[in-house]
């Protein structure tokens, strides 16, 4: 179960049942459905100003914080809690998969790029474990001529695995050093008709992160990009393979990590 009260005096309380049918084909459509101007000013500035602070603890470098620790410190947390969020989050898992989710859980992350490592950590593109996966831009590079880091996608590659072993076999393919490079080929973003998402804070993204193919494009060293995601609906949740994923997902963060030392 999730952890944490729901608040229903938060944002995204106007959305209705239209709006999730709205996003859900636009998702099918275009790969990505926009929810647009629902975080306010005030909260974008908190949460700047969150990530500021967390910069600084992490030594200006590339960070990645996952979980629930994270999220309640956050400006973020009343999005996180509020019934809104969590009904546009179930309502589009039952649309995909034509039926309720396995739990109510809403998996929070934040990743700030910065520095080398956050180089490193672009055009990596892999699979999410879940079926819905939620994008607010915090930060986003702006100055003229400074690469965005925007989302970059292959929409709607693969449908949803129902066997998890398979789900693991095709997303190590696919997430290899040969895959990857593969998908950062021009001519096969050209070919398989990738889409280049301009990132706008204010919007929230939403996305069916286990069949579309998805990475970061790169940002300068000396840039500050920063994005929360909130992943729902892991279909294999209660698989005895999930370990086995988890270690591999976390082995290879380590061997980026280790390039840059």
């Amino acid at each position: 179960m999730q952890t944490g009260s729901r608040s229903a005096d938060a944002p995204l309380q106007s959305v209705s049942r239209e709006d999730v049918d709205e996003l859900s084909s636009a998702m099918n459509g275009n790969g990505v459905g926009v929810l647009r101007d629902v975080i306010s000013d005030s909260m974008l500035e908190q949460a700047r100003s969150y990530v500021k602070q967390q910069l600084e603890k992490h030594n200006g470098r590339y960070f990645s914080l996952r979980g629930l620790e994270w999220i309640a410190e956050s400006p973020l947390d009343a999005v996180f809690r509020s019934e809104g969020f969590h009904a546009v989050m179930e309502g589009l898992y039952e649309m995909a998969m034509g039926g309720p989710p396995p739990s109510d859980r809403i998996t929070p992350v934040i990743r700030v790029l910065s520095g080398t490592l956050g180089l490193r950590h672009s055009n990596l593109f892999h699979y999410d474990s879940y079926v819905v996966t939620a994008l607010i831009p915090i930060l986003i590079p702006t100055r003229p001529d400074e690469p965005a880091g925007h989302l970059v996608m292959f929409p709607n590659l693969r449908n949803v695995r129902s066997r998890a072993v398979v789900n693991i076999i095709e997303k190590a393919l696919v997430e290899s050093g040969a895959g990857r490079r593969l998908w950062r080929s021009h001519w096969v973003q050209r070919v398989l008709g990738a889409r280049v998402v301009s990132l706008e804070p204010g919007n929230i993204y939403f996305f069916w992160g286990m069949r579309s193919l998805h990475a970061n494009q790169p940002c300068l060293p000396e840039s500050v990009r920063s994005t929360a995601l909130f992943h729902f609906g892991d279909p294999h949740e209660k698989s005895i393979f999930k370990q086995f994923s988890r270690r591999r997902a976390e082995a290879a963060e380590r061997r980026i990590e280790a390039r840059t030392r």
